[in-house]
């Protein structure tokens, strides 16, 4: 015996419906906080990523996850090298080469032997957005830019 179609809705049959579109190339900063397990670590484990929009995010990022590594998982001159970068001439050059479209970083070993390092990359990417709207009216919507 045939199956019997499903009720059409009032409104007639339901299709995809089209949503125009406007897109953009952006700038963005792709944020990654990585740990290698040892020296010999091919693959190492991702901790954090994130695309940001602006060279002083990522920077930000970075100081707020040094500085809250836990202190005795640093050895004391690790911890002076970290909060030297994050306080002074590290965190400047970081955005510097950032407003160059350079890379850049930083890296910190733990007294366990782990390697953990935060590392920014200037990216192109595509940006879509339903035409008609602005970055600001989605982010008030509850939206993500």
């Amino acid at each position: 015996m045939p199956r019997p179609e499903p009720p059409t809705p009032p409104d007639g049959p339901t299709s995809p419906t089209r949503r125009d579109c406007k897109a953009a190339i952006d700038t963005g900063y792709w944020f990654e906080a990585v740990c290698f397990k040892d020296a010999y670590t091919t693959a190492p484990e991702l901790l954090d990523r994130v695309m940001l929009g602006a060279p002083e995010e990522a920077v930000r990022l970075i100081r707020i996850q040094i500085r809250t590594t836990h202190p005795f998982a640093l050895s004391p001159a690790e911890v002076e090298r970290a909060l030297a970068w994050a306080g002074g001439e590290g965190r400047v050059s970081a955005l510097a080469a950032l407003h160059r479209g350079e890379p850049a970083g930083f890296g910190i070993t733990l007294r366990s032997g782990l390697r953990a390092e935060w590392r920014v990359v200037p990216v192109r990417h595509l940006t879509l957005q339903p035409a008609g709207c602005s970055p600001e009216a989605d982010v008030r919507a509850g939206g993500r830019h």
